[in-house]
């Protein structure tokens, strides 16, 4: 590490930019000493995506002033508290750095940091990464696991190291990028291209579920109209499916569907097209079956289909002298049931999707 820049020892700058009360007379002087000697550019330089909300912060008591030409006077206003929670981070790593004599192209992996909007930082820049041919932005998760966002699909892009999620702890190097700003981190020293995957399979039900639930990703899902069906008469478990649409990488879009069974009971996810791998509830994430509970179940309490439903399969299950159990070959015989012990249910029966076209010689 290179030690050709004197440590920088401006204690009120640094308590100022990390939140406290400020001393604006002292931050002046500190300021002016600074404007003085490297020091001054190269924290601007290493402030990068920060120098905005700094000089707007200079600005209460030097409203003049221009920060590529720096002439600290004496301050016309007493300074404010910085209100930047990013700039009362990137400020003081900025400082840190300058204190510890890093030249501009030293890696130190203590200033990279998480903004609130999961932006992954580098001192005062964004931390990019070469993803296939394109230069992108990382993020990470509060796992510190990093990814790319496309503003084409709701899925984020996890990116890997050695096939796994990579975390911020695995970039080793950074190179700053003076043309398109901010910093490229290397998937190994001198390599610059980083793998990515969306986190699972995206042409099964149960991976894409997962890989929406990873990506947090459940409410870009479009849902349509939820309905019944005429499979109760076969399982008789109430069902409302409910349709949803999501787009994909490559400019594709996939629709899932969504069962549910009550105002609480959480069914199967199938993907249209996909036959015989439904995602059952037991391989679900606990967060998907949460957010169904919460999005798509609360309709079963209020489709007029699904009450009479409800009420029909009860009456098959409760049926005498033999009750009607889910499968078998008698579904003609379920219908004839419920038409010749309540007469007074046929056009509640008559009402629901198709049953009088399934079941027309019952009518």
């Amino acid at each position: 590490m290179s030690t050709s820049t004197p440590p920088a020892p401006y204690p009120c700058l640094l308590r100022w930019l990390s939140g406290d009360a400020p001393d604006t007379p002292k931050i002046a002087a500190e300021l002016s000493t600074m404007a003085g000697r490297p020091h001054y550019d190269r924290f601007l330089l290493d402030l990068e995506d920060e120098r905005a909300a700094f000089g707007a912060a200079l600005a209460v008591a030097f409203p003049q002033l221009t920060l590529a030409q720096p002439n600290f006077p004496a301050p016309k206003n007493p300074l404010a508290v910085v209100a930047s929670p990013t700039l009362r981070t990137a400020g003081p790593l900025c400082l840190a750095s300058l204190a510890l004599g890093e030249a501009r192209e030293d890696f130190n992996p203590a200033h990279l940091w998480t903004a609130p909007d999961a932006a992954l930082r580098y001192k005062g820049g964004r931390v990019h990464g070469m993803v296939g041919t394109r230069r992108m932005p990382f993020s990470a998760d509060g796992d510190g696991r990093m990814y790319v966002a496309s503003p084409a699909h709701p899925l984020k892009l996890w990116i890997l190291k050695n096939a796994q999620d990579a975390t911020v702890q695995e970039i080793s190097t950074l190179v700053p990028d003076p043309g398109a700003g901010g910093y490229t981190a290397l998937s190994a020293p001198g390599v610059t291209a980083w793998e990515s995957s969306p986190g699972g399979a995206l042409d099964t039900p149960q991976g894409l579920v997962q890989v929406i639930t990873k990506s947090g990703a459940f409410g870009s899902i479009a849902w349509g109209a939820s309905y019944c069906t005429a499979g109760w008469v076969d399982s008789l478990l109430p069902t409302l499916l409910t349709q949803g649409t999501i787009a994909l990488p490559g400019n594709r879009t996939a629709t899932l569907g969504q069962n549910v069974h009550s105002a609480q009971i959480v069914g199967s996810a199938w993907l249209k097209g996909v036959n015989g791998v439904d995602c059952k509830p037991a391989g679900m994430p606990q967060q998907w079956r949460t957010q169904v509970t919460l999005t798509l179940c609360p309709r079963a309490a209020v489709h007029p289909h699904m009450r009479l439903i409800t009420e029909f399969c009860q009456i098959l299950r409760n049926a005498q002298p033999t009750p009607f159990v889910p499968g078998g070959t008698d579904l003609e015989a379920r219908i004839r049931y419920l038409l010749t012990r309540h007469p007074d249910r046929r056009a509640d029966l008559e009402s629901l999707p198709n049953i009088k076209d399934y079941y027309q010689q019952c009518f």
